[in-house]
């Protein structure tokens, strides 16, 4: 069995200069393996450029690499785990870290806003392998990062950062604790706040697991009795469930009258035919020209009212936008048919209105099937027009996602945003600074820092000082 042992600091470390771990040593048993190969790491982390070397190894060997934190991957380690196996695996009492880079500093304030500007590079290109892993936005592992969040092994399974867990012994040092309060906030994941999971969503919503102190009725082995298969059968099969995209959505079981009648400049009000459950909203999201309607937002009744120059027989439709609480609200239509208005006897105005007048000079008198012609005509126009218009407002989406405003994973509930109110969607959607999301990787390409900024670094390393070993 191939295996490349990682137990100490990432990089030349004072603390520990004996068990340092290098990218030339890592890189020295790389060559000498050629098929699958097992790392086994425990480490509080240490260099950031060191441990991207070592990440990048592992990522081009051309075996499967499997990464088992044996009881500590926290800082450079983590992400050295996280970004360079094809399969990460955590010890069911081990723990998993992120947290921002750091760095020392000293000299004047051009020299420290430069430290700031490096600082918040290596940070993008962290969140980006956290992501490039476990999904979801970058800003949510910079948050997750600024935290300095600790995972144990099942939030690490469930966060998506590792793919599960396993059980056999190993003789793996338990990293020094001492050392860990050093350079962390926070001793160890008993001694940090839960952290969120991103990847289990409800609509907007971002969950939070249970802090993973106290014992759970639930356990893998129980289940396990209860499913009749062996544990390690289920881990498996679960590690691979946790490692999706989960969405939950809410299934809304509700309808409107399809026969509701209105007059011209008359009123009419419709409920849906079965009772709304708690925690429904309602929402109007789509009028018909000409027409006003509103929708109360716990019931679901809609008021319609008609225009005064609408044609009996015409047939329109209001949608009404239905949220159960998670996922893209329901649009559910609800079809008005105009009626003539009824007279104090119960005819209808059309049975005993008078004979029609001669028409007037500037009156154009039609027959019955070119009046429906020109009808259907208009109609056919004004639903063109309202296509126009949806096509617009996605066009503009796709240009926010295009300028790096919103994220394409976002773009069916913008351009929903945009259908119900196109001024508040932009204000939430649109007003975003271009390049907030990332489209490039980051990290590589044409080298950016000017000739100025170069100097100065060169008479900082010179010093001592902000030397490429002084981030962790």
């Amino acid at each position: 069995m191939n295996e490349i042992l990682m137990y100490g600091p990432i990089g030349p470390d004072f603390w520990e200069p004996e068990n340092a771990i290098t990218a030339k040593s890592v890189m020295a048993q790389l060559s000498e393996i050629s098929g699958d190969v097992t790392v086994r790491i425990s480490s509080g982390g240490g260099d950031v450029y060191e441990g991207i070397d070592i990440m990048n190894a592992l990522k081009g060997h051309d075996g499967e690499v499997t990464v088992i934190v044996e009881s500590l991957a926290a800082s450079a380690a983590s992400f050295i785990a996280v970004g360079g196996a094809d399969r990460v695996l955590m010890r069911g009492s081990s723990e998993l870290m992120i947290h921002r880079a750091w760095t020392f500093a000293d000299g004047n304030a051009d020299d420290v806003r430069k430290t700031l500007d490096d600082l918040e590079r290596q940070d993008n290109k962290l969140a980006a392998i956290y992501a490039g892993k476990a999904g979801g936005e970058l800003q949510d592992w910079l948050d997750a990062m600024s935290a300095e969040t600790w995972y144990t092994a099942e939030e690490a399974v469930a966060a998506g950062l590792a793919d599960g867990i396993v059980a056999e012994k190993s003789s793996a040092p338990a990293p020094s604790a001492s050392l860990a309060k050093r350079r962390f906030k926070f001793a160890n994941r008993a001694a940090a706040p839960p952290p969120p999971v991103t990847r289990s969503e409800s609509g907007d919503k971002t969950t939070t697991p249970s802090d993973g102190q106290e014992g759970d009725a639930m356990s893998i082995k129980n289940l396990a009795q209860e499913l009749g298969v062996e544990p390690d059968v289920l881990r498996e099969k679960l590690s691979g469930f946790f490692n999706e995209e989960v969405t939950v959505t809410a299934t809304v079981d509700l309808t409107y009258p399809e026969n509701n009648t209105v007059v011209p400049t008359g009123e009419v009000q419709v409920a849906p035919n079965e009772d709304v459950p708690a925690g429904v909203t309602f929402e109007l999201s789509g009028t018909p020209d000409g027409w006003a309607g509103e929708v109360a937002e716990d019931t679901g009744v809609l008021k319609v009212t008609a225009p005064s120059n609408v044609e009996p027989d015409t047939e329109v439709q209001f949608t009404v936008a239905v949220n159960g609480g998670s996922g893209e609200p329901v649009e559910l239509t609800v079809p008005v048919t105009v009626k003539a208005a009824a007279n104090t006897e119960g005819e209808t105005a059309q049975e005993t209105a008078p004979e029609p007048a001669a028409p007037a000079e500037d009156t154009v008198t039609l027959d019955a099937e070119t009046y429906a012609e020109l009808k259907a005509a208009a109609q056919h126009g004004w639903k063109a027009m309202e296509e126009q218009k949806e096509a617009s407002l996605v066009a503009e989406v796709d240009g926010w996602i295009k300028e790096g405003r919103i994220s394409a994973a976002r773009r069916t509930k913008a351009i929903a945003a945009m259908k119900r109110d196109a001024e508040a969607a932009r204000d939430i959607y649109g007003s975003n600074p271009a390049g907030t999301i990332p489209r490039a990787e980051i990290g590589y390409g044409k080298d950016a820092e000017p000739d100025e900024a170069k100097t100065v670094r060169a008479k900082a390393d010179k010093v001592g000082f902000l030397t490429r070993k002084n981030f962790h």
